[in-house]
Formats: structure tokens, C-alpha cells, sequence
């Protein structure tokens, strides 16, 4: 009877390590997702900072790899406070301290928040890492990622070029073709809130490593926005907004 206890206790004890191992393996590997891309380029599976991948992570200033709770003008890292002191990527010398300039466009590895966590192999997106995911990727929006009751937007690996760059509808054309058992990766949205009885308005806010043409003050995000009353805004795109703003990060590796 001791013996016949103590195997399936050993066997019990053996399954449940299984279980824990399959689950790690899921939730942490791969670190990075071949979507098909053009260019190679693979995609991380999770934010910075995030310990599973439907976790919004950490939020970062453009240009700082720590993250913090005060994301302001008189906090960021490469300004003195105004927005005519800028210390470093500074291709107006309006905006710079004492008319400050140079021609530092795109973050160095230094500055590169998805760098100084993940290591030299990674970097954060550049704005042709943007508008190529974008457009070669099957996009789909779900208020409820793997059950977690996350919402956000998928992006699938496209089963054929025509479907590049499509926004998946329920009970749409693709609807029946793309599935979570799919290559994917998830990006939760870092902004929810309810705006008219059951409209929802979600986006999600994601670092590139450029700022924003001509302007140093703002730097270039891509945003992941569903607006469940004006379906004409649903998807991802590509803007604007100020340097010192919290945004999370999310890694690629080149090939």
C-alpha cells in the first residue's frame, strides 16, 4: 500500500512539473515571432518588462531605459524642463538649450530601451519596422486575449500575400481562417475606457526609435486603436507625440 502511494504520489508530483514547464514554455518561448516579413525581421513575443504576453509591461520616455512614475517635461531625461532645452536629439536649435542642435534623428543603442533590457541583438522598432508590420500582417481585435480578459489587437502571419494587411471582421471572409493555434503576436491595449453605455475606446501606445520628422520635441508611436461605435477607426497607424510621454516598447531582432 506505501509503495502503491508513494508512485502516485511521485507520478502526481511528475505532472504537475509537467504542466509548469509546458505552461513557462508557452508563455516564454519563443522570445521573438518570424511573421513573414520581408525583411526577416522578427518580432518580440511580449512588451518590456512583461512577464506573459497579454502584460501591458513597462511604460518609457522616448530615448530612457528605465521605466518611472512621473512622465513629464520637468522628469525626461534629455531636456531641462522646457521645451526650448533639449540636450540631445536636437535637429532644431530652436528647441535646444542654448541653441543646442545636432543630427542625431534615431535613438542610439544606449538610449534604446528594448537594448539595455534584452541586449544588443535587440532594438526597438524604427518607423520601416512599423509601416512593413502593418501592411504584411492579418490584423484582428479582441476584447478578451486567450480569456484574460485583455483587450487588443492580434496580428496573425498572413496565409497568402492577398491577405496582407487586412483587418479580420467577425463572421467575416477571414474570420474562419485565422485562429490563435496561428503564428501571432499580441499587443494589449494601455488605454481602455467606456465612452457611451457599452462603447468601448481602446488603444494601445508603442515606441519607434525616430522622432517625428523635423520636430525633436515629439517622437514617432504606433497606436492600436478600436472604437467598438466607429468602426472606421479600428487598426493601427502611425503619429506623434511628446518625448517625455510614458509608452510601452516592444522589441524586434534583425535577422
Amino acid at each position: 500500500m506505501k509503495n502503491k502511494l508513494f508512485l502516485t504520489m511521485t507520478f502526481l508530483a511528475a505532472a504537475a512539473t509537467m504542466f509548469v514547464a509546458c505552461e513557462k514554455d508557452d508563455d516564454n518561448e519563443p522570445e521573438v515571432v518570424d511573421l513573414g516579413l520581408p525583411s526577416g525581421t522578427l518580432w518580440g513575443k511580449m512588451n518590456i518588462g512583461a512577464k506573459k504576453v497579454w502584460d501591458i509591461g513597462d511604460c518609457y520616455a522616448w530615448g530612457e531605459t528605465l521605466p518611472k512614475t512621473d512622465y513629464s517635461m520637468e522628469t525626461y531625461k534629455y531636456c531641462n524642463g522646457t521645451d526650448s532645452s533639449l540636450t540631445k536629439y536636437c535637429n532644431d536649435s530652436n528647441c535646444g538649450k542654448d541653441g543646442f542642435a545636432d543630427a542625431l534623428t534615431t535613438l542610439e543603442p544606449a538610449d534604446d530601451a528594448a537594448n539595455a533590457a534584452l541586449g544588443a541583438s535587440y532594438s526597438m522598432p524604427t518607423n520601416a519596422d512599423w509601416d512593413e508590420l502593418i501592411a504584411n500582417v492579418v490584423w484582428k481585435w479582441t476584447s478578451n486575449y486567450k480569456e484574460h480578459n485583455v483587450s487588443g489587437f492580434i496580428a496573425y502571419k498572413a496565409k497568402s500575400s492577398d491577405h496582407k494587411g487586412l483587418k479580420i471582421i467577425d463572421d467575416g471572409p477571414l474570420s474562419s481562417l485565422y485562429s490563435l493555434s496561428d503564428v501571432h503576436i499580441f499587443f494589449p491595449s494601455t488605454i481602455e475606457e467606456s465612452v457611451w453605455k457599452d462603447d468601448i475606446k481602446a488603444e494601445g501606445r508603442y515606441w519607434s526609435s525616430s522622432i517625428q520628422g523635423h520636430n525633436p520635441l515629439m517622437a514617432t508611436f504606433c497606436y492600436f486603436e478600436y472604437n467598438s461605435y466607429a468602426f472606421s477607426s479600428y487598426g493601427p497607424g502611425c503619429g506623434g507625440i511628446s518625448r517625455y510621454a510614458g509608452c510601452s516598447v516592444r522589441p524586434v531582432k534583425r535577422p
